[in-house]
């Protein structure tokens, strides 16, 4: 069972991915620029694309 019956894997995916890349790119931002408040954005980001790729991997195990 997918996170949203109405959207496809790849959304899915793309939608993964952006979460980390956003992430990723924020928390940088955060630590170099010395801005708390973009750099715990990041770190929710980062957290939420975590769990969604953490669901995904259950779901594909289940089905085995």
């Amino acid at each position: 069972m997918s996170l949203i019956t109405n959207i496809s894997p790849l959304k899915e995916k793309i939608i993964i991915i952006s979460l980390c890349i956003i992430g990723i790119s924020s928390v940088a931002y955060g630590m170099i620029k010395k801005n708390n408040p973009v750099f715990i954005i990041g770190i929710i980001f980062i957290v939420a694309g975590y769990l969604l790729i953490r669901r995904k991997l259950k779901e594909s195990i289940q089905k085995k």
